[in-house]
């Protein structure tokens, strides 16, 4: 698909077919990416890495989305040096037919990816799937636009065609440009180990909070973030003071319990529970974070 755009753009000199076959470029190269941290994930642990290779999801979707802002900058910015130099004149006749082709390439693409997305649960095949619908559309834009060209021609509205390349490049832009803007602003959070969605938030302490009300609980504090798709809980319960520990597998039963009923609304799912009797081993560590 890269190479199909790009020798199209230059073979009929659209900057908008150009800019189509860049972001297939982009696409190429992160699919390699994305390959090699699919690969990492299934790796153990190691003395570099203690808690595995999760935070390189995020990594991978934050370089994906600043590649295909700053691309979408550059295109915008030379086709508005383009308008103002007088536009440029293009074959729209072999343009509708690169648009038809590139179009149907890249929607079947985003398809295919979607249903394993929704398959696998993974984030990252996820975001490759809504760059591939961004293609698609922007294939299709594209063709619909050259195909519109081809009726004007011989009319009033003839002095246009120069400018149509142009100006479709900066509609394209500025309608596709919030996806990745979106994805650079979820994978920074996660990276930043920021708490997930407040639907999530409020979902998993509505879980939790109905199961412990069948345990003994004076107090808790619920902590949570996400990174990909794994969503990482640390709770601190506080049991009441006047409460015995007849074992050790008594805790594990809890533990257990809690865990079943959230496990079942959110598979990917790594949570630690600390017991405790003294309020300052869960107050003293939220007052340490809050300092920092």
């Amino acid at each position: 698909m890269s190479v199909l755009g790009i020798s199209f753009g230059i073979l009929i000199q659209s900057e908008a077919i150009l800019l189509d076959g860049f972001f297939n470029v982009v696409s190429f190269i992160m699919a390699l990416i994305t390959l090699g941290v699919a690969w990492l994930q299934k790796q153990p642990e190691n003395k570099y890495f203690n808690f595995g290779y999760l935070s390189f999801i995020p990594l991978v979707n934050l370089f994906k989305g600043l590649l295909i802002f700053l691309l979408s900058l550059f295109a915008l910015t030379s086709a508005i040096s383009a308008i103002l130099h007088g536009g440029r004149n293009l074959n729209a006749n072999l343009a509708v037919i690169y648009a038809l082709i590139a179009a149907a390439g890249c929607l079947i693409t985003a398809l295919i990816q979607k249903k394993i997305a929704q398959k696998t649960r993974s984030l990252m095949i996820e975001v490759d799937a809504k760059n591939w619908l961004i293609n698609g559309l922007i294939s299709l834009c594209v063709g619909v636009a050259f195909f519109v060209i081809m009726f004007i021609r011989d009319s009033s509205l003839s002095w246009f065609i120069p400018y149509a390349d142009s100006t479709l490049v900066i509609l394209l832009v500025l309608i596709t440009l919030p996806v990745p803007v979106k994805i650079i602003i979820d994978s920074l959070k996660q990276l930043l180990l920021a708490s997930p969605s407040a639907n999530i938030q409020q979902e998993i302490t509505q879980l939790f909070e109905k199961t412990a009300q069948s345990f003994a609980l004076e107090k808790h504090w619920l902590r949570m973030t996400q990174i990909g798709n794994t969503i990482f809980i640390s709770i601190y319960w506080l049991l009441p003071q006047e409460f015995t520990l007849s074992s050790i597998e008594a805790l594990d039963d809890i533990r257990e319990e809690v865990s079943r009923v959230i496990y079942q609304k959110y598979p990917d799912l790594i949570i630690d529970i600390i017991f405790t009797k003294e309020p300052k081993w869960a107050e003293d560590i939220i007052i340490r974070e809050r300092q920092k």
